[in-house]
């Protein structure tokens, strides 16, 4: 236990310490952060990432982004695609979603980055720094442009994408899967040696480099090679820390969906409520339909506790609409084509992230715990007052 104890005495000083760099440096000033763009996927990251990767970009620096970002893959992505002939155009349309056919022969969508060269070659980036997968998303893609496109799955932490996003697919063959904390920030540091003699340029990333750092709660490679010495010193406490780590966060997740699921039971007599994917998965829920109109395909919802998905992961209740087939007005804040109206759940006047360390730390509380579940539980009974008539009239209409 001392030798535990003695490991989380040396990260909080490199922790503390890379935050007292920050301040010094002057890097607390984040113009992603100061506009709250932090996570949007189209504005800030598919848009950045897109206009580096373009030979025609206005960093005016042609194809040396993208012939950087191409080393960083392995080499059967890139090896027969020609950078000096690429185009770039972001959220390329394909065609219109189709997911009734068989799994592997689906169709259709948008791809978030997509990147051609004059020979019919292409490279697809399926950008998801937070959003859920969508049905049939990535088996999509592959299936466009076949044989000539690659299709990247680009993550935070290199995580897989989900077995309805994928079908029968196999990463590594199929699909490949990149990550901001690896190839994205590896290629970020090329990217500012690159424009060493473009000061606005070199700074531009950098800010959105540290942001990436932020975001995968990632070091600076001095701190980062400090911590790595401190655990391969401490290996086998290391490892105990990290399995009890994940299983703590788990059951404090799990512990929090439970007890707000057995509140709404008691005010929400005629809904069945029932969990959807395990607390550490991604799009992990509390599913709510009604007794009288039981319908999984068009129902209420509760997501957000893995603290990953959508918005940066906060958690949020919503009409769920599994097939994509609600075409509500303008009035209604549609989050995707499954959630075509949400609310995002708040404690405290802030937003809840399950993700977020002093929140999660919260829940250990039970007075504090309590507490949470009592709020959400309110705002989420106030949400499917409002709603009730309008879902139970779309799955009427949907029934004849």
């Amino acid at each position: 236990m001392e030798k535990i104890t003695n490991i989380l005495n040396q990260t909080n000083k490199i922790i503390k310490h890379n935050e007292e760099l920050a301040i010094a440096k002057g890097e607390l000033f984040n113009i992603y952060n100061i506009l709250n763009l932090k996570t949007d996927e189209v504005r800030t990251h598919s848009a950045f990432i897109g206009e580096l990767l373009n030979p025609n970009g206005t960093h005016l620096m042609k194809e040396s982004f993208l012939k950087a970002f191409l080393k960083v893959l392995p080499k059967e992505i890139y090896s027969d695609f020609n950078c000096y002939s690429a185009t770039l155009k972001i959220e390329h349309y394909i065609d219109l979603v189709d997911n009734l056919k068989d799994i592997g022969c689906r169709l259709g969508g948008r791809i978030d980055i997509y990147l051609s060269d004059a020979a019919g070659n292409s490279i697809s980036i399926e950008n998801k720094i937070d959003a859920g997968d969508q049905l049939g998303q990535i088996e999509r893609y592959c299936n466009y442009n076949k044989p000539k496109n690659k299709v990247l799955y680009l993550s935070k932490y290199g995580d897989e994408p989900s077995e309805e996003s994928v079908g029968n697919l196999i990463a590594g063959e199929d699909y490949h899967i990149i990550a901001y904390n690896n190839e994205i920030l590896n290629w970020l540091e090329d990217c500012q040696a690159i424009a060493s003699d473009q000061p606005i340029l070199r700074e531009s990333i950098k800010q959105y480099k540290i942001l990436i750092q932020q975001i995968t709660n990632t070091l600076g490679n001095k701190l980062e090679n400090e911590l790595n010495d401190v655990i391969i010193k401490n290996l086998e406490e290391a490892a105990h820390i990290a399995n009890n780590y994940n299983k703590l966060i788990n059951k404090l997740k799990k512990r929090f969906r439970d007890q707000l699921a057995v509140n709404l039971k008691n005010k929400l007599n005629n809904y069945k409520i029932a969990n959807k994917r395990k607390v550490d998965q991604k799009s992990a829920a509390l599913m709510l339909c009604e007794n009288d109109f039981h319908s999984e395909r068009l129902c209420f919802g509760i997501e957000g506790f893995s603290g990953i998905g959508h918005r940066d992961g906060v958690l949020f209740v919503g009409i769920y609409d599994k097939n994509e087939v609600l075409n509500l007005d303008t009035d209604f804040n549609k989050l995707t084509g499954c959630w075509p109206h949400i609310t995002e759940l708040t404690f405290d006047e802030k937003k809840i992230y399950l993700s977020d360390f002093k929140f999660l730390q919260s829940l250990n509380d039970e007075e504090k715990l309590n507490e949470i579940v009592e709020n959400v539980s309110s705002q989420v009974t106030t949400f499917i007052e409002a709603n009730e008539v309008l879902l139970q009239g779309i799955i009427r209409s949907s029934v004849n």
